[in-house]
Formats: C-alpha cells, structure tokens, sequence
C-alpha cells in the first residue's frame, strides 16, 4: 500500500493540486456586511464544488407559560 496521498483533480478541467481549490466569499451578505456563504471552487475553470454557510441563525422554541 502506498502512503502517497492522492491529489483532488477537477472534474471539468482535470487541473489537479489541493493548491487549486480556493474559496471565496458570496455576494449575498447579512446585515452586519457579513458574507451569507463560502464558495469552493477551482482556480482554473471556476467549477464549484461546494457553498457553505457562514451564517446561521438559531432558533430558540417559546414553551407556552415562561
């Protein structure tokens, strides 16, 4: 078994190198001028593989009588 350690290669541009993934943030932004997402994608060709929220807003229950 080998203990190389296999680099992700884009599937639209077949660029390879962990190097040529890059995030960024979103248009979209929260009020506080915060972006709503994170956007991977490749440097390359710009595929996206994947949004990630940086935002999120917990919702806490009202329980009847407190």
């Amino acid at each position: 078994m080998s203990d190389e350690i296999a680099e992700p290669k884009c599937p639209s541009c077949d660029v390879r190198g962990l190097d040529k993934i890059v995030s960024h943030d979103s248009e979209q932004q929260h009020g506080s001028g915060d972006a709503w997402f994170q956007i991977a994608s490749c440097a390359s060709c710009g595929h996206v593989y994947g949004v990630f929220a940086k935002i999120t807003n917990k919702i806490i229950p009202k329980i009847p009588g407190y």
